[in-house]
Parts: structure tokens; sequence; C-alpha cells
């Protein structure tokens, strides 16, 4: 088979024409894919949620530790025994 006989196919392609209207319909997706972010107002209530939360479980952390005092250990707090001999 020659190259000619094998490029004859693509002879019959014909150019496609895109509708008149695709490229409006591309800006209006971009246009809504911004419009979908959060606000700032939005952005910022998250935000300051998170830090709040963040600073209210390091208070606690900081309080149970003064109350617990700075000899307490695991084994206290969960109450385990002190020795591993549980035949006595």
């Amino acid at each position: 088979m020659k190259m000619e006989d094998f490029l004859k196919p693509l002879d019959q392609i014909k150019q496609v024409e895109a509708p008149a209207f695709l490229f409006t319909r591309i800006q209006q997706k971009i246009k809504n894919e911004f419009e979908n972010r959060f606000s700032r107002r939005a952005a910022f209530s998250l935000v300051t949620s998170f830090v709040l939360l963040i600073l209210i479980n390091g208070l606690v952390l900081r309080v149970n530790q003064h109350t617990n005092g700075p000899k307490s250990n695991v084994v206290e707090s969960f109450q385990l025994l002190p020795n591993n001999n549980i035949y006595k």
C-alpha cells in the first residue's frame, strides 16, 4: 500500500465550525466559577471561629494542667495498677 492511498481518507475531513454562542458560554462558566467562592465576610467568620476554637481548647488544657498538678501522670489519671503483678 502506497503512502498516498493511506492518506487519501484524510482528504475527506472538513473543518468544524464552532457554534456562535460557544465563547459566551465559556465566559459565563468562568464568571460563575468566581461568583461561587466564599465572600470575604464568610471567610473572615470561618477563620475567626477556628481561631476561637483553638484558643478555647488551649485554655481548657492549661486549666486542666494546673488543677491536676505537675506530678500527675498517665498511670494515676487512668487509675492503672502501679505494677504488672495482677496475681497477688
